[in-house]
């Protein structure tokens, strides 16, 4: 069979690449397809029972983060009558916008008096009556629901609610908050905030479609670089290159294919394949050039031997790198757990490639001009010789400053904070996290609050004395304790109610004392319960309510931090029980993130750890070799997670896969030690001269493919979310301390834990 191939192997060389060339072609069509998507409501947490409430939540009442709070500075005061005249034709114009349900400014906001003749409706702001602003004023300063949400504590700003259609596509929102930014750009005032998923959303793809290309060419560069450094020939460049390059383009097809768009976590796909998928190449090209320069007869028995012994082990490592990321597919979250699935398959994609097409390649290109190299010239051998060297004299101060290091950082893991926020990983320089912040100073903020209110006492009415008062000492709470402004309640519209029948008294926006009094307020608000922001807040039996209000965007450890002193508040006041209080909405489920993070995490690594170690014991039938294995592994993920308690690196989504992964991507070089001593103990050589040759002959390709994959991810340091900027970093980093604790401590493990086969 084998002379059979020797024979063919020209023929069989064309049609395999004429039969990839195809594929790439009909890839490259289908890339034409790519989309890059960002929704928000994606990261909520999949099967959690909470996410079922919610959804019943907005089907009763409305949804709870289609909207868009725009913000106009005035710095010489918002009481200017040319100013307020173009808020006035600003506020007709938003209108009249497509989707667009309604809209709510300073101009168009009125409080109600109720006399003998009627309901009469006043508006806060006497437009045009300039002689009434400095009243207009004082009342509006006087009237805390209005202080904070329409109008900024430093009296400079005002802010617009504008409420669109529900359920709005991606599309007409893009061209909505288009349409309002021209409308407003043409006013010319001094300045403007926006905020609103809307436009997270769009800013969110502008920056991934950007950064899919920036990242791209960086690690493009870099890979470039260290192929260079380490081949110096041009084919060792090229070749690897074009092979991981198809790689990428084959899982972006397929990705295309089956529908799956870019988003936040599946943008770095591209970068990953690239630093993941050289490994193999890298692999592959140092052992032919070994085996050409020790006098291989042709470059057909360089690549056999090469794929023997590089393939094997190179496989393993596709297992195991595989495995950090389909270990993702435990999260809730859709994302990670598509970024897990499609980044697996491209790594399998380009092993692939690297073992089936590569040799091809090499084949038919010129056999390389390689000179041989005296040992104790190769800058290599000396380098690796000299550490090995060092090592074995060393042995003590490696292992008490490895213990030392271990300790310290488990201490710090036990520091790490878990934490999430609606601005998911943007820098303080970015524009829409500005606006926010400028919310969070001026007004409420812009972060979405909604509470379901539920009745204990089914046979009851939330109009009834004893539910209203508790909703309003609910209200209460919120606005004083947890922080939250902008607040709309049942109970704020009978305080409404009673302000007007109190000939709009700022200081009568309470519910009556007397019980007959605030049935008299309720019976008063009868006529307006079919109006549609009334059923926005309770529904028609009396049996549900809502309370909705806007806050700071404060994390989710902050936030939950509240939510556990509400609870507290809610056990310890008798009055309360007759109210069921249930926190939800949009923001709340991305914060339910946090409760899945740690156990994914600890899941996945613990499931990786596990396969790493049966793999290793079945491979070499040594339980022994366990411990090699995962040892000089397990401690970079140790050292990461101290760095990241020590530092404040908060736990997030984004952060917390980091750990299978690159425990999954740190066993290779591992691995290919254990692979390489494998053959060597087979041949019933000494240990210590299994470890000399095992360590000068792999080293350098785990040194140059760790220094790829950290130069690699180093490039994702230049993203404008802080979240793909940590995964980069701490990955790179984690990739660094793995190598060197394999240099130190393999060579260690393996002398203390492998009993000798010959002596002398």
């Amino acid at each position: 069979m084998m002379n059979f191939i020797r024979r063919n192997f020209k023929r069989i060389s064309y049609t395999a690449l004429g039969f990839v060339a195809v594929i790439t072609v009909l890839s490259f069509y289908e890339l034409r397809n790519i989309k890059f998507d960002y929704d928000f409501e994606s990261f909520f947490p999949q099967d959690d029972p909470d996410l079922d409430k919610y959804i019943d939540f907005r089907n009763t009442f409305e949804y709870d983060n289609e909207f868009i709070l725009l913000a106009i500075e005035n710095k010489s005061g918002i009481f200017r009558d040319e100013f307020l005249n173009r808020i006035s034709v600003l506020t007709d114009t938003i209108r009249n916008i497509p989707d667009v349900s309604y809209v709510q400014s300073p101009i168009t906001l009125e409080y109600m008096v109720v006399s003998g003749l009627g309901p009469l409706r006043i508006p806060y702001i006497h437009l045009g009556e300039t002689e009434r602003y400095k009243e207009d004023s004082s009342l509006i300063y006087k009237t805390p629901e209005l202080v904070g949400s329409f109008f900024a504590r430093d009296g400079k700003s005002v802010c617009f609610y504008i409420k669109t259609t529900e359920g709005i596509s991606k599309a007409k929102s893009d061209s909505l908050l288009s349409r309002i930014d021209r409308e407003v750009a043409a006013h010319k005032f001094d300045d403007t905030f926006t905020a609103s998923k809307a436009k997270g959303q769009k800013v969110y793809l502008e920056k991934l479609s950007g950064e899919f290309v920036q990242f791209f060419i960086a690690s493009f560069l870099l890979v470039v670089l260290f192929l260079w450094i380490s081949f110096r020939s041009f084919w060792g460049i090229w070749v690897p290159v074009v092979i991981v390059l198809l790689s990428i383009v084959w899982t972006l097809a397929l990705m295309t294919v089956t529908g799956k768009a870019l988003d936040i976590m599946t943008v770095l796909l591209p970068t990953m394949m690239f630093v993941v998928g050289m490994s193999d190449v890298v692999h592959i090209v140092t052992k032919y050039i070994e085996e050409l320069r020790e006098g291989a007869a042709s470059k057909f028995d360089a690549l056999i031997k090469a794929i023997k012994e590089a393939g094997f082990a190179t496989f393993i490592t596709l297992i195991t790198t595989s495995l950090g990321f389909l270990t993702l597919i435990n999260s809730n979250i859709i994302p990670i757990r598509d970024f897990g699935i499609y980044t697996s398959l491209g790594v399998f994609i380009a092993f692939v490639l690297s073992y089936s097409i590569m040799p091809l390649v090499l084949f038919l290109l010129p056999k390389p001009k390689i000179a041989a190299v005296k040992p104790e010239s190769d800058f290599w051998r000396k380098q690796l010789h000299k550490l090995l060297r060092w090592t074995l004299r060393n042995r003590k101060s490696v292992v008490v400053g490895t213990l030392i290091i271990a300790g310290i950082s488990i201490f710090g893991i036990t520091r790490i904070v878990l934490n999430n926020h609606l601005i998911e990983g943007l820098t303080r320089k970015d524009e829409l996290r500005q606006d926010f912040e400028f919310f969070e100073k001026n007004y409420s903020g812009v972060r979405p609050f909604e509470i379901l209110i539920t009745l204990n006492d089914t046979t009851s009415s939330l109009w009834n004395n004893e539910e209203m008062r508790a909703m309003d000492k609910l209200e209460s709470y919120l606005r004083n304790d947890f922080g939250v402004g902008f607040i709309i309640s049942p109970a704020s519209l009978v305080k409404g109610m009673n302000k007007a029948l109190n000939n709009g008294n700022p200081e009568s926006y309470v519910l009556p004392a007397a019980e007959d009094d605030l049935e008299n307020v309720i019976d008063q608000l009868e006529q307006f319960r079919k109006r549609k922001e009334m059923k926005n807040l309770i529904t028609k039996d009396g049996k549900q309510a809502r309370v909705t209000g806007k806050m700071a965007d404060i994390g989710s450890k902050v936030f939950l931090e509240r939510a556990a002193e509400l609870d507290k508040f809610l056990q310890a006041n008798p009055d309360m029980k007759c109210i069921n209080v249930h926190l939800t909405g949009a923001a709340l489920m991305l914060d339910k993130n946090n409760k899945y993070l740690v156990d994914n995490t600890v899941q996945g690594l613990l499931i990786s750890i596990l396969v790493v170690a049966l793999i290793s014991a079945l491979v070499h039938r040594n339980l022994r070799m366990m411990i090699i294995a995962i040892i000089p592994n397990l401690l970079p993920i140790i050292i990461i997670g101290g760095i990241m308690g020590f530092t404040g690196i908060e736990m997030k989504s984004a952060t917390s896969i980091i750990f299978s992964i690159a425990f999954g991507i740190a066993t290779d070089d591992t691995i290919h030690f254990l692979a390489r001593l494998k053959l060597e103990i087979a041949q019933g050589k000494s240990v210590m001269y299994c470890v000399k040759r095992s360590f000068l002959s792999t080293g350098k390709a785990v040194v140059v493919t760790s220094l790829i994959l950290c130069g690699g991810f180093l490039s994702l340091i230049g993203s404008g979310f802080e979240s793909t900027y940590y995964f980069g970093l701490l990955v790179s980093i984690t990739l660094l301390v793995a190598v060197v604790t394999d240099l130190l401590l393999f060579p260690l493990l393996v002398i203390w834990l492998i009993k000798d086969t010959k002596k002398g």
